[in-house]
């Protein structure tokens, strides 16, 4: 009788299945047109929103956190606009490899104007984005819009052979990527020559994460962009995206102030000031935009144990602040 295969081989054996499924389905839908293939993708999407329920019930669960007065209808439009989202990420990224100027003109509006993310762009610097709009597509528009090389903070996945794949679907658009796992010594290498480096930076950071206030609650937050631009004077740009009802992607650049004052007698009080001003410019255009939020990520998955400190703490931060502009 032979032995079982031991589980890390089932384990292995079982992520390259998932990874083979995955390929078949996206180029399976790949032969479809891109507007019928988003009218696909959303029937597919809903029909598994009611089927599980699980997706709709936690962007539900966290809209309602947010925004505990809006009133149920205007909660349901929410979630209905935030699962077309959804749609329209997995149907770009079936696109991504095929994305070329047309795409970009016909489905991308970049604001203020495209001369604006030209010049942002080609100087280089820090990049700081949340789950607002797709970012994967709005990495395509930069690689359209300039003539710098652009590398994004990623975490690898678990599965080697997805990890991969989302490496050359990347890569055919000239987006490179740094791995959490490398050293800051290439992004910093990076920064001084000029080039652009991205970091999606409102994952939830655990444990070893400092708690901002995010839309009402408290958010664990990697302090990674806060540190690079200390360390590095170089520009640093504000990004954020959202779609309209037929699925274009409206994509926003501007310039971020750093913190005036000189970091090196307290760069832990620098790196918290700069933190909390995106944090805060993050959270005005989820106000704005509250339909494009990424809700299904686990934002506020990390609980403070010290959430009443911590209260206290904000309150009067905000309340110097608040003086000091009124000063």
């Amino acid at each position: 009788m032979s032995n079982p295969k031991p589980r890390s081989e089932r384990k292995k054996v079982r992520k390259f299945l998932q990874y083979v499924l995955s390929r078949i389905i996206v180029g399976f839908l790949s032969f479809f047109p891109y507007k019928l293939r988003g009218k696909i993708l959303f029937g597919i999407v809903l029909l598994l929103g009611k089927l599980t329920g699980s997706v709709k019930n936690r962007i539900e669960k966290h809209i309602k956190q947010s925004f505990p007065e809006k009133p149920d209808a205007e909660v349901q439009r929410l979630i209905r606009h935030n699962i077309k989202n959804l749609s329209h990420m997995a149907n770009e990224f079936c696109e991504e490899p095929s994305m070329d100027d047309k795409y970009i003109s016909d489905w991308i509006v970049r604001l203020p104007d495209i001369e604006t993310h030209k010049r942002l762009l080609n100087k280089g610097g820090i990049l700081v984005l949340g789950h607002l709009g797709n970012w994967e597509t709005m990495g395509v528009s930069i690689m359209r819009s300039c003539d710098n090389e652009l590398y994004v903070f990623s975490k690898r996945q678990s599965n080697p052979w997805s990890n991969a794949w989302i490496e050359r679907t990347r890569a055919s658009q000239r987006i490179k990527l740094i791995y959490t796992d490398e050293s800051p010594r290439k992004a910093i290498g990076l920064l001084k020559q000029g080039k652009l480096v991205a970091f999606i930076s409102d994952q939830d950071a655990g444990k070893s994460g400092l708690f901002f206030p995010f839309l009402g609650r408290f958010a664990s937050t990697f302090l990674g962009p806060a540190m690079f631009s200390r360390m590095i004077n170089v520009p640093v740009i504000f990004a954020s995206g959202w779609y309209d009802d037929d699925g274009k992607l409206y994509f926003y650049l501007e310039e971020f102030d750093r913190p005036e004052f000189d970091p090196k007698p307290d760069p832990e009080k620098w790196e918290r000031e700069f933190t909390y001003r995106w944090v805060k410019r993050l959270e005005k255009e989820v106000l704005s935009h509250p339909a494009d939020y990424f809700w299904l990520h686990r934002r506020w998955h990390t609980k403070p144990e010290n959430e009443s400190e911590l209260k206290s703490y904000w309150e009067s931060f905000e309340k110097e602040k608040r003086s000091i502009t009124k000063s």
